[in-house]
């Protein structure tokens, strides 16, 4: 069964476009527009910034147990 929420290296980076895009959006567009790009800019930067909360400082580096760099 295909995991229903994308893996943090596909999430992040889809965050931060949907941010920028909303973020520029809101400052070219009309009033309506702009005031619905703005929210939507913040909720993704709100999701953006849990994601970082969520994981620990090992995992975003990417540490593991094994230091060896063979992989076994």
């Amino acid at each position: 069964m295909l995991p229903v929420v994308p893996p943090v290296s596909v999430s992040r980076p889809l965050l931060f476009g949907l941010v920028a895009v909303g973020a520029v959006v809101a400052v070219a567009s009309p009033q309506p527009t702009s005031s619905f790009a703005a929210g939507f800019a913040a909720g993704a930067g709100s999701a953006f910034i849990v994601s970082f909360m969520k994981t620990s400082r090992h995992e975003r580096l990417g540490d593991s147990d094994d230091r060896s760099g063979d992989g076994s």
